[in-house]
């Protein structure tokens, strides 16, 4: 049985405004249902990427299609195609902060089904689900700016939830955490992966790859796509993560008990 592409994207680039590269030459397809790891060393384009997807950054070379639909300017600016292309993709950014603005826990949980004219009720029973998915009944009417870095995000992922995108967008979703919360995330991940949620999500921590990837696209530090394949198949090519910068060459790569690796990477 064949499954839907997701994205599509053909040829495509991005540089910034002073001419700095992020992307070069990208073509890829993501197919619903997935748990997608865009990998790669600080600086490689897998946020820009991710941006790209989520249709806030726009490519000046290449096509993109989201859902069968382009995703360019004209179609991003319409104010119909913008609200149905929102309420299938939602974007967690690496920084919480930048994505945490009301007042309350429970009015940050409430927005995006609000922005989507959903009734009452159904935003209640929203923020209710995704308050107790997350545990977050203990903080809902905290303002966000005085929680912790753990809490933040689990706030900015209720935020997102409340919305039931169909793909979620995750920019290096375990950084700043301690290891309970990367643990809470990594089986909250596995949690909406088998719910339906297709996820991709950049990193360039190799330890959390196997776990929440079935595919891994790696970036080389020229922002080009250069290796796509099973988490075990990357993450035992050692002259591939030494090439693009992930390890250096005297990494270490040990495996230990239950065929977990860790290594020594670059940030």
């Amino acid at each position: 049985m064949s499954r839907e592409v997701i994205y599509h994207l053909e040829d495509v680039s991005f540089h910034y405004d002073m001419g700095e590269v992020a992307l070069q030459d990208i073509e890829l397809d993501i197919y619903s249902g997935e748990k997608v790891v865009l990998l790669g060393a600080n600086g490689c384009g897998k946020s820009t990427l991710l941006k790209v997807m989520a249709g806030l950054q726009i490519p000046q070379k290449g096509k993109i299609w989201a859902f069968g639909e382009k995703l360019n300017e004209e179609n991003v600016s319409r104010e119909d195609f913008s609200n149905w292309f929102r309420s299938r993709v939602s974007f967690v950014f690496q920084n919480s902060e930048v994505q945490l603005f009301n007042s309350t826990v429970w009015e940050e949980i409430a927005f995006g089904p609000l922005q989507m004219n959903l009734g009452e009720n159904v935003i209640r029973q929203r923020v209710k689900d995704v308050i107790e998915l997350l545990s977050l009944q203990n903080i809902t009417d905290r303002p966000p700016y005085k929680l912790s870095g753990g809490e933040k995000k689990k706030v900015a992922l209720a935020s997102v939830l409340s919305i039931n995108p169909q793909v979620v967008l995750l920019d290096e979703p375990t950084n700043g955490l301690d290891p309970r919360s990367q643990r809470w995330l990594i089986n909250l991940l596995y949690q909406l992966n088998k719910a339906g949620k297709t996820l991709i999500t950049a990193t360039h921590n190799l330890d959390i790859v196997e776990e929440i990837a079935d595919r891994v696209l790696v970036f080389s530090e020229d922002h080009q796509l250069v290796a796509s394949g099973t988490p075990k198949e990357i993450l035992s090519n050692g002259k591939l993560l030494i090439d693009v910068n992930l390890v250096d060459e005297h990494f270490h790569c040990h495996i230990h008990e239950g065929h977990h690796r860790h290594y020594h990477a670059h940030d």
